[in-house]
C-alpha cells in the first residue's frame, strides 16, 4: 500500500474541550489542529499515558497520543492511517463551521497535458480531474510537490494552488482563487462544472 503524505494545513481555533486519561478528565483549550493532530492549552497536569482522548463538544473523541507537551501546551496527534486522519479533519472543518470545509464539488474526469509550475521549476503532468475547488493531477516524473503552485493546462491559462496532499506521483491540489473565477475559466470546457456552481 502506497502511503499518503498531507501537506499540513493548521486550522487556528479557539475551542473548548477535554482531554481524558484514564479515568481522569483534564478541561483544555484546542488552539489549532491539522490532519495530523491538535495543539491543546491545558487547565492542570497531563498525567503520562500511552493513549489519551481528546472530546471536542458537539463531536465526539478522538484517541490520540502526547508527542510534546511544555509546561501548559501539549501537542496531540491523532491515531489511524491518513486516509483516516484527512476524513477526521474535513469532519472537524464542517463541525467548526468552516464553509470551505463543509463545500462539495463536482468532478469532472478528464485527461489533459498540464504543466505544473512552482517557483522557479516546472514539472509535466497528466490533469485527471477537475472541479471548481481544485483538481488532481500525475506528475511525469515522481517528485517532491508541496506548498503553492500554478496549474497550466494547454485548454486554459494558469491556476494557482495550493498542494494539499500526494500519493507517489499523483497531487491533490485546492485552488486559491473563488470558485465562480474557476466556473469561467473551465465553462466552456467543463459545462458540468459550470451548471454545478
Amino acid at each position: 500500500m502506497v502511503e499518503l503524505t498531507l501537506v499540513e494545513q493548521q486550522v487556528a481555533l479557539d475551542q473548548p474541550g477535554k482531554l481524558q486519561c484514564g479515568d481522569e478528565t483534564l478541561d483544555c483549550t484546542v488552539l489549532q489542529f491539522s490532519r495530523k493532530g491538535a495543539q491543546v492549552r491545558l487547565e492542570g497536569e497531563l498525567k503520562e499515558a500511552d493513549e489519551v482522548f481528546l472530546l471536542i463538544e458537539g463531536f465526539g473523541q478522538l484517541s490520540c497520543r502526547v508527542m510534546d507537551s511544555d509546561g501548559d501546551y501539549a501537542d496531540l496527534r491523532f491515531q489511524g492511517d491518513p486516509e483516516t486522519q484527512d476524513s477526521v479533519f474535513q469532519e472537524l472543518l464542517a463541525q467548526m463551521g468552516d464553509e470551505e470545509g463543509r463545500r462539495r464539488y463536482l468532478r469532472r474526469s478528464v485527461l489533459w497535458p498540464g504543466t505544473l509550475k512552482s517557483g522557479a521549476s516546472q514539472m509535466d503532468c497528466t490533469i485527471l480531474n477537475m472541479s471548481l475547488g481544485g483538481a488532481k493531477v500525475a506528475l511525469s516524473q515522481e517528485r517532491d510537490c508541496a506548498g503553492s503552485v500554478i496549474l497550466f493546462g494547454d485548454r486554459f491559462d494558469g491556476l494557482e494552488a495550493n498542494v494539499m496532499w500526494q500519493r507517489g506521483r499523483v497531487v491533490g491540489l485546492q485552488f486559491k482563487v473563488e470558485p465562480a473565477t474557476v466556473a469561467r475559466i473551465l465553462g466552456d470546457l467543463l459545462p458540468a462544472i459550470k451548471a454545478s456552481a
